[in-house]
């Protein structure tokens, strides 16, 4: 065995209890200690433990022992890292409130929630001098030459609370902790750090009974590291898998409101005690023949595959065979190289290939390892994707069944922003046993008949009859773990898809043309709006903003003005959502005949019209288009009559195939626009598309030219649209050099 790794002569801890209004806080760091420093039982050395209880534990106190754990340990070391106490919370416009007289007030979107350990010696009145923040320790974890390291945190008491600057008086920190997970994403270095929390959010940590010594998380965590946590445990150390899983396991067994929650990436499953129930001097023998040498942690623990922040995130969940880097193999880094997937950040959610499921790294899995995994997909998007406006979910295997479990935890505004699910070798109806009896006993709890599944599948039914996400459901076709019959029929026919494979060749390309591949690109960039377009970013991000924008004007769309309307029908379109967005114009131009709605209703007609071709959604637009150009006439509307007379300028040509009518309308266009005593896009865009009706490129190539250097993607689709198809149809050439002029200046 490796001397660095197989005795805990290199071990350490750092063990705070804040105490004050908690006493059971420094209760439980103390008991801790004694365990850890008892050389009949653990036997840390006693100068590698720093206990800070009651008036040790204040900000510097707390600070400094970091400082001297940062000096002290080496990449060999291990560190156990204990916080008792309250935590807090405040938020960017907080700190406006009470410093700046609530002055310059972010908007709710970009006010950012913080996250702060409270010392002994907190005061709300001087609370920059005296919390340490989230950020804080981040940078002190960071700073440690080990990635050997477990935070346990326990700092959503039951009892007590932290009022902050209660000297202020305009607008208090929130009251004390209530979202621990929060926090541990703030803390977070991404470097393989395990995080164990006493609870999950809007918990609390118990004592049990109420007069007992220390928290009932905390006497869970003594009786693991005791080695006392199941009498069959015959190994000679305890690990960080044998703490993370009775943990997990125990407390809420004894308090079913108190959930413990576990980050997964995972550096090293590393000795943290020694079983004092074994005799160490004779079975360490007998068990470095049976384990051999100590492994130490293979390769990085990668959090992340590419993170741009930008607005919208794939996250690919993995099932339990294998880590959350690998089990998708080419697929990340060939959507990484794909245009179409500009725009999108990349991440793997899982256990790390350091992180020893119940079961080993089995295709099944333990309910409380999927329990963990679903609690891991649940809190990334409250927490860590909070901030993206589409996330992607990928799954394979279990790991889609993980997702479902998050996406039923998860509150429809956190929901929200999922935009895709894909489901790969996914047994959504459970496993079929075969007449298996191992897998009979093993993995009873992921029967199709077993309480497990058919509860998932009424909680999903119940909660996603017609899903706000788009989703696919992949089975491969030589899979024979995962077949249509226990994982087709559960959602809509439409999700179900074959792919050529098996159960892990399906995720497994080697290049761009995998079954799998082509699924998982094309699901999430196959919109008719982005195909039409070459600069993948740009009109990903946009999508983004769509998604946005119907997420908080459909609920509200009937009182929309006439600047709401206009935006959520062009978010719809752009979404591909097209019927809806004419049954909306049409409701809004039925109620108020104006020019401005029949000019919204005329142009998402001609839109299906150019999609479907149906001679009734051609002479609709052109009807439409002719209504609202004969009411901007009677009004005088320069701007509007020359916007709509290009439109029948190009459908004269288009749908009626008719070319005087088409010059006609062009030469009114383009006179009309002239006189516009004012510049903008749509003007340039106008006498641009005029000028290809009259034969006039020169002047065409000037004002197209004008116009695509200030307009978005949305003005340059648009505008090429109406320029590519008018200009073929007149002169049945796609490719010559003017063809290529509107794809440069527009595409490119």
């Amino acid at each position: 065995m490796s001397s660095s790794t197989s005795n805990l002569d290199n071990a350490y801890a750092l063990l705070i209890g804040v105490g004050k209004d908690l006493p059971a806080s420094a209760r439980d760091a103390e008991a801790i200690a004694n365990l850890l420093s008892d050389p009949d039982k653990v036997g840390y050395k006693p100068e590698n433990i720093q206990l800070l209880v009651e008036k040790q534990a204040t900000r510097k106190g707390i600070l400094d022992a970091f400082d001297t754990l940062i000096d002290k340990t080496d990449e060999d070391s291990s560190v156990l890292l204990f916080y008792s106490g309250h935590g807090g919370t405040y938020t960017d416009n907080d700190i406006q409130e009470w410093e700046h007289d609530g002055k310059d007030l972010k908007p709710e979107e970009e006010n950012e929630t913080h996250y702060f350990w409270v010392p002994n010696d907190y005061n709300g009145r001087k609370y920059r001098d005296t919390w340490v923040l989230a950020t804080e320790l981040k940078e002190k974890l960071a700073s440690l030459k080990t990635r050997r390291l477990i935070l346990v945190l326990d700092c959503c008491h039951a009892g007590g609370m932290t009022k902050s600057s209660p000297g202020i008086g305009k607008a208090s920190l929130k009251d004390r902790l209530t979202n621990p997970e929060g926090m541990i994403h703030k803390m977070d270095d991404g470097r393989g750090m395990s995080i164990l929390s006493s609870c999950r959010a809007e918990e609390r940590s118990w004592i049990i009974p109420k007069d007992a010594e220390n928290s009932l998380f905390t006497e869970c965590l003594l009786e693991v590291l005791e080695g006392k946590h199941h009498p069959d445990f015959k190994e000679p150390y305890v690990r960080m898998t044998d703490v993370i899983n009775h943990v997990m396991r125990k407390v809420p067994e004894v308090k079913s409101v108190q959930r413990p929650f576990v980050t997964l990436q995972m550096f090293d499953n590393f000795i943290l005690s020694k079983n004092i129930l074994k005799d160490i001097q004779e079975t360490v023998k007998q068990y470095t023949e049976s384990k051999g040498t100590e492994k130490e942690a293979t390769g990085e623990v990668l959090s992340k595959f590419r993170e741009n922040h930008g607005v919208n995130a794939a996250v690919f969940v993995h099932g339990f065979s294998g880590e959350a880097h690998k089990s998708f193999g080419e697929v990340p880094k060939l959507l990484a190289q794909d245009s179409d997937m500009d725009g999108w950040d990349l991440f793997p959610l899982g256990f790390s290939q350091n992180n020893m499921p119940e079961m080993g790294h089995d295709i099944w899995a333990s309910s409380l390892d999927l329990q963990k995994l679903a609690d891991n997909i649940a809190s990334g998007i409250r927490h860590k994707f909070e901030d993206y406006k589409r996330v992607a979910l990928v799954g394979h295997s279990l790991g889609g069944l993980a997702i479902q479990m998050a996406m039923l935890q998860l509150k429809p505004e956190e929901r929200s922003i999922i935009s895709h699910i894909i489901l790969m070798a996914t047994p959504n109806k459970g496993i079929l046993a075969k007449d298996n009896k191992e897998v009979e006993k093993r993995h009873q709890n992921l029967f199709s008949t077993g309480t497990f599944i058919q509860n998932l599948r009424k909680e999903w039914n119940a909660s996603f009859s017609t899903p706000d996400f788009t989703l696919k459901n992949a089975v491969g076709t030589d899979d024979n773990l995962v077949g249509t019959e226990n994982s087709f029929g559960v959602f809509d026919v439409s999700s179900d898809v074959l792919v050529a494979g098996d159960h892990f060749s399906m995720v497994q390309p080697e290049d761009t043309d995998h079954d799998g591949y082509q699924l998982i690109c094309k699901t999430l960039t196959d919109n008719t709006f982005s195909n039409k377009y070459t600069n993948k970013e740009e009109i990903n991000l946009l999508l983004g903003d769509y998604e946005a924008v119907v997420r908080e004007l459909w609920p509200d769309r009937k009182n929309l003005g006439n600047k709401g309307t206009r935006n959520l029908i062009f978010a719809l379109e752009g979404l591909d959502r097209l019927d809806d967005a004419i049954d909306f114009a049409e409701s809004q131009a039925n109620e108020n005949e104006s020019l401005y709605f029949l000019g919204l209703l005329a142009g998402r007609v001609k839109r299906r019209f150019l999609k479907y071709n149906k001679e009734k959604d051609g002479d609709r637009s052109f009807d439409l288009y002719k209504k609202a150009f004969d009411m901007a006439v009677d009004e005088n509307n320069i701007e509007k009559q020359y916007f709509l007379a290009i439109n029948l300028a190009f459908m004269s040509i288009v749908h009626h195939q008719d070319r005087a009518e088409m010059t006609k309308y062009a030469t009114l266009s383009r006179k009309r626009a002239q006189e516009d005593p004012f510049e903008s896009i749509w003007k340039a865009a106008t006498i641009a598309e005029a000028s290809i009706y009259l034969a006039d490129f020169s002047t065409a190539k000037e004002q197209y030219t004008i116009a695509a250097a200030e307009a978005g993607p949305r003005e340059k689709i648009s505008m090429h649209a109406n320029a590519c198809l008018a200009y073929t149809t007149l002169t049945r050439k796609t490719n010559d050099e003017f063809v290529r002029f509107l794809n440069g200046v527009f595409l490119n």
